[in-house]
């Protein structure tokens, strides 16, 4: 498959009595689920977006949320996700570095009121948005922040023309960056309609009575690339809009879901909510390990019969990019579910290759790989190795067929589910009045890791933890939110060949005793 609307299509045209997506509107069959990508896509070309175009999705997993991104694809717009736990200060940098033309959100969400979020962003910081296309509009609002807005539902135009290429650009995933907010990740059509045939073909979504539970936001790569996967075998997705363990549990014994994928977190909840009652019908739980729990709660799935498998994966070569099987079932790493993808380990110094079983980078070259960073060159040469490998920053070793994921290099932090620089949450804070510098660093509590910040104050400035906090509540993720804030007189430095370097070992050390204590 090359393309999102070749796959689609061939969902539609051999699987046309199987249902294809439920959500709380029900249920569409897959050539009424390809009809909601015709009437998606119209509507995006009723405001005037055309191809090369880029399109915002601000959406929880619904029929819809899935729609735009094979809408946007249709008419060969880039799709430009934004994490539906973002706030205002992010969901602005988002929209003003992609220039978005047209933002999709949705209205009458009890988790996140998405469109009260969008209206305290200033018009200067969205310079490119030109309308609003809302799910569950009220029919009243014809307008908000100054910009027109349409329902997304009750399209009369008829279906755009299919412009699609394998190289046009399909898909953004956000990943860890600097101060200025993350990085945008760019796929093609091919890289993710590719990659869903062999995700499928790997985890036996393409057999006839597949099913997936689809709990983790189309907006990251985790859950985007097990739905495309989905479409790919003509599994039956059933939607979470937002994460409930005992939920998951109610849908997976009333759908006889034969697969999911989530964090251990997640599975970790689903195991509690079932009460100790095995699952009869699950056949694969693709799980990522974000703690230093997750053998012991890999173990505790099996022993339910939700049979957890390690995956391997990131925004540059797509989630699901490697799946453990065997007695390493429970380990993160794997095998490669492309035949064509390679794995090579590298000195993170020198670049130079290591052998077998030695630790070192690791390093991905595969079809699922990334195009680029958008309008980041630098930072886009900066990942590649001088023979095309892409250079992930994960510690990890060859093995047995496949590779062992050890450990994320450097201080990046896994919260919440997603991977985030420290620098992200440093920099907002610095912009805070009365702080004049800022370390994070994480705090493993309760079996998840938590952000500690460091500030240093202005001197005439009273240190107010509590403002800081709610501060940061209102404005970034509530992953990203720091456990506490605490203030001290100078970081901890040492001296070095290449200048002065913070200690967050230093640092960790700190909040270890501050918060055990």
């Amino acid at each position: 498959m090359t393309t999102l609307s070749t796959l689609l299509g061939a969902a539609a045209g051999l699987y046309p009595n199987r249902p294809a997506i439920t959500d709380g509107n029900g249920t569409l069959s897959w050539p009424g689920f390809a009809e909601r990508v015709e009437l998606a896509a119209a509507r995006l070309a009723e405001t005037g977006v055309v191809n090369a175009d880029r399109v915002a999705l601000w959406l929880p997993n619904s029929a819809d949320a899935l729609a735009m991104v094979f809408a946007c694809a249709r008419i060969g717009a880039l799709a430009v996700n934004i994490n539906t736990r973002f706030r205002a200060s992010e969901v602005a940098s988002l929209l003003q570095r992609s220039k978005a033309r047209v933002l999709v959100t949705e209205w009458d969400f009890e988790s996140v009121d998405f469109p009260a979020i969008f209206a305290s962003i200033p018009a200067d910081e969205r310079p490119d948005l030109r309308a609003i296309v809302g799910r569950h509009l009220p029919p009243e609002l014809v307008e908000i922040g100054g910009l027109a807005t349409l329902p997304l539902e009750g399209v009369m135009a008829g279906p755009s023309a299919d412009v699609a290429t394998p190289n046009s650009l399909s898909v953004t995933f956000t990943t860890s960056g600097t101060t200025s907010g993350p990085k945008l990740v760019v796929h093609n059509q091919a890289s993710l309609a590719g990659h869903a045939v062999d995700v499928a073909r790997a985890t036996g979504l393409d057999q006839q009575d597949a099913s997936l539970l689809a709990a983790v936001p189309f907006c990251g790569t985790f859950g985007l690339a097990a739905a495309l996967a989905a479409v790919a075998g003509g599994a039956h997705i059933v939607c979470m809009d937002r994460f409930d363990g005992s939920e998951a549990v109610n849908l997976i014994r009333r759908h006889t879901i034969t697969h999911a994928i989530g964090g251990d977190d997640m599975l970790a909840r689903i195991i509690e909510a079932s009460a100790g009652i095995p699952f009869t019908s699950m056949r694969w739980f693709g799980f990522a390990a974000f703690s230093s729990s997750a053998p012991a709660t890999a173990l505790a799935a099996d022993a339910i019969g939700l049979a957890p498998h390690g995956l391997y994966g990131s925004s540059e070569v797509q989630a699901l990019f490697s799946i453990s099987h065997g007695a390493d079932r429970l380990r993160s790493g794997g095998r490669p579910v492309s035949s064509d993808a390679e794995v090579s380990v590298r000195d993170p110094q020198t670049g130079e290759p290591l052998p077998a079983g030695h630790s070192g980078e690791l390093c991905f070259r595969a079809p699922s790989r990334f195009l680029s960073y958008l309008n980041d060159d630098a930072a886009t040469a900066h990942a590649s190795t001088g023979d095309g490998f892409f250079r992930s920053g994960d510690l990890g070793r060859v093995e047995g067929g496949g590779f062992i994921f050890e450990a994320r290099l450097g201080d990046t932090l896994r919260l919440g589910g997603f991977m985030v620089n420290p620098e992200e949450i440093e920099g907002f804070l610095v912009g805070l009045p009365g702080i004049s510098g800022a370390q994070v660093v994480g705090f493993e509590q309760a079996g998840a890791l938590k952000p500690v910040a460091f500030v240093t104050t202005d001197p005439d400035e009273a240190f107010d933890e509590a403002r800081l906090l709610r501060c940061c509540a209102e404005s970034i993720a509530r992953f990203k939110v720091p456990v506490r804030i605490i203030a001290i007189d100078q970081f901890p430095v040492t001296d070095g060949p290449n200048g002065r370097k913070i200690q967050r070992v230093r640092l960790r050390e700190v909040a270890a005793a501050m918060l055990m204590g």
